[in-house]
């Protein structure tokens, strides 16, 4: 028997959780099912009947059995229809259901089966039943509900972009125990990337791979490698070349009882955490003076509300998707006005910022106005620091201190209890 949790992403299942949280999903999830609205009708479905192919026995015996043979080996219960789309892109997909009176449908693109031999098709098939046996596609559908007329906050936005590519990883992985065949996974990736029949040039699994070591390593913290909702394909390649050589990953092919497989995930989390910082050097000290001058700005009044919290680390999560970590860690330390002025210092330093040194005090500054007003109050004690840090740190006038500050209150405060 597989279990589904042990061969997930530790960290995917983590975020999973988080999200989950963070959006109420249990309550939420039970409102949208109860009210019918995702999935109510089966439209798209219904379209998938009237306008492309079923895959049946009785129409297409071999490829009806290899995809019903997948979805034995993952011991996947649910009803499931097969569809082929008449589409050039390399891609399949899965639609889920959340009534019992409708089957999961997934949906192979024509392309992609006649390029993709039985082993290959096995992998991308597995891949997409993962989605399903992992039922991630519930936050999915939660959050496109909640969001569908608004941007969710900064953070959420963030772990939510990097949760969908940790999705795609742990389904990788079922697709790779459904085809039990680490180079013809692979070679799945190298005709979806290429779009080429294998055939065509010779293909090298071990070159293959090292290759994608190395434009791995190149991708490593670009934001251009955290835009999209996949994972880039040499994380793919290099996470299932990781998870085909695991315990747990043997365990599973060969029908034995799986256990959490603690050196797989230390390796993978190794591999993975290298992504969670979005930024350079310079950015170090931003974080650095986000989070202490965020800290400070706070206790000016006495009082840090969970609404500076939240905005400081809104902020933070610009270039870290666990930010709380990086400002507890800060205020473990208890070393707060050292790191704050070392980072203004570092910032302001044309020798060691080679950005514009007065749009980065602009900046700094407004992210200060920003934290005082972020508990929807102002008091004399914080214009009197932010008087105090504009002039004596910043070297701003008088004028433009008073400037900025009403700008920015004319901007975001609303007064209350009027």
């Amino acid at each position: 028997m597989i279990k589904y949790d042990h061969i997930r992403l530790d960290l995917e299942k983590k975020f999973s959780g988080e999200i989950n949280r963070l959006i109420h999903g249990n309550i939420i999830l039970k409102l949208l099912i109860d009210a019918r609205v995702i999935n109510a009708d089966d439209s798209y479905s219904k379209i998938l009947d009237s306008y492309n192919f079923s895959i049946t026995k009785e129409m297409t015996p071999r490829l009806y059995d290899l995809c019903r043979e997948v979805k034995d080996t993952l011991q996947f219960s649910d009803d499931i229809d097969f569809f082929i789309v008449n589409s050039p892109e390399m891609n399949a997909f899965a639609i889920p259901s959340n009534y019992k009176e409708y089957p999961h449908r997934i949906a192979l693109n024509s392309t992609i089966i006649d390029k993709m031999d039985d082993d290959e098709l096995r992998f991308v098939i597995g891949h997409e039943i993962g989605h399903l046996v992992t039922k991630t596609y519930k936050i999915s559908q939660m959050m496109h509900f909640l969001f569908q007329n608004k941007q969710p906050s900064l953070l959420l936005r963030q772990k939510y972009m990097f949760w969908e590519k940790l999705c795609e990883l742990s389904s990788d992985r079922f697709g790779l125990i459904a085809n039990k065949n680490i180079e013809k996974a692979i070679s799945s990736f190298f005709k979806l990337i290429s779009g080429l029949p294998k055939n065509i040039i010779e293909f090298n699994l071990d070159e293959f791979i090292k290759q994608n070591r190395i434009t791995l390593e190149n991708h490593i913290n670009e934001i251009s490698a955290q835009s999209i909702s996949h994972p880039i394909p040499s994380l793919r390649v290099i996470s299932l070349d990781i998870f085909s050589r695991s315990d747990i990953y043997k365990k599973a092919v060969n029908d034995k009882k799986t256990t959490p497989d603690k050196k797989l995930s230390e390796e993978m989390s190794a591999i993975l955490k290298k992504f969670f910082f979005m930024g350079n050097a310079t950015d170090v000290e931003r974080m650095k003076f986000i989070a202490s001058s965020g800290l400070i700005m706070s206790q000016i009044d006495k009082d840090i509300t969970q609404d500076e919290i939240e905005a400081i680390l809104d902020t933070l999560a610009n270039y870290l998707l666990f930010p709380k970590e990086f400002l507890d860690s800060m205020i473990k330390d208890q070393k707060i006005n050292e790191v704050f002025n070392e980072s203004i210092g570092n910032l302001l330093d044309p020798k060691k910022n080679r950005g514009s040194i007065e749009q980065e005090a602009d900046v700094m500054f407004n992210y200060l106005i920003n934290i005082a007003l972020s508990d929807n109050d102002i008091t004399q004690a914080e214009i009197d620091f932010l008087n105090n840090i504009g002039s004596n740190l910043f070297g701003f006038t008088k004028e433009k201190i008073s400037y900025m500050t009403a700008e920015s209150i004319a901007n975001n405060f609303d007064p209350s209890g009027i």
